[in-house]
């Protein structure tokens, strides 16, 4: 695994604490409008900061120049925000490559998941594809932490928020950084 000094500590020195509060705390204020895509545009800037925040092992990468994947399963609740928000981007060196899929079985090729509401039914089946890979978890159901997602996307007083399940970021072999943390509710199995 990557020294996560050596990564992050030089991502933290360019944006800053302020800085990574500020984006995202900009990208909470826009949820007040009534579209739907408003929303999943500030989803979409968010599933970006989580890829930025977060370690994954050299073993979750195809090569030093592989892509580095987003992708979604089953219905696209994002429209084109997805690709606008990922385009040109690059994580840890990574171009960043969004992907839509239908089946688990195309999911252990992806570094980030996002997996809508609409994909309830489907929980059990998908965390199975996912297995302990380093495969960051993104979803928006109350039932999705229980299934093992690692972050879950809920709206309190019309803004986007979000929870991490540490445990489940630490079966993935992910290392959330603490400034990312920090900024969530913590999700703890009773």
């Amino acid at each position: 695994m990557r020294g996560y000094g050596n990564i992050m500590d030089g991502r933290v020195v360019r944006l800053g604490s302020a800085a990574v509060l500020a984006v995202l705390c900009v990208a909470t204020a826009m949820t007040r409008g009534d579209e739907p895509s408003r929303e999943y545009q500030v989803k979409a800037a968010f599933l970006f900061n989580f890829a930025e925040f977060t370690q994954w092992p050299d073993s979750a990468f195809a090569g030093s120049d592989g892509p580095f994947v987003v992708a979604v399963i089953g219905q696209n609740p994002f429209g084109q925000a997805l690709e606008h928000t990922m385009e040109g981007k690059s994580i840890a060196g990574h171009p960043v490559v969004v992907r839509y899929i239908d089946s688990s079985g195309d999911v252990p090729g992806c570094h980030v998941l996002f997996v809508p509401a609409s994909e309830d039914g489907r929980l059990d089946d998908i965390f199975k594809q996912v297995a302990d890979r380093p495969i960051l978890t993104v979803g928006e159901s109350e039932k999705f932490p229980w299934a093992g997602g690692i972050i879950r996307f809920l709206i309190e007083d019309n803004k986007v928020r979000f929870e991490i399940n540490p445990d489940a970021a630490a079966k993935a072999s992910l290392h959330i950084s603490s400034k990312l943390m920090c900024l969530a509710r913590i999700f703890k199995k009773q």
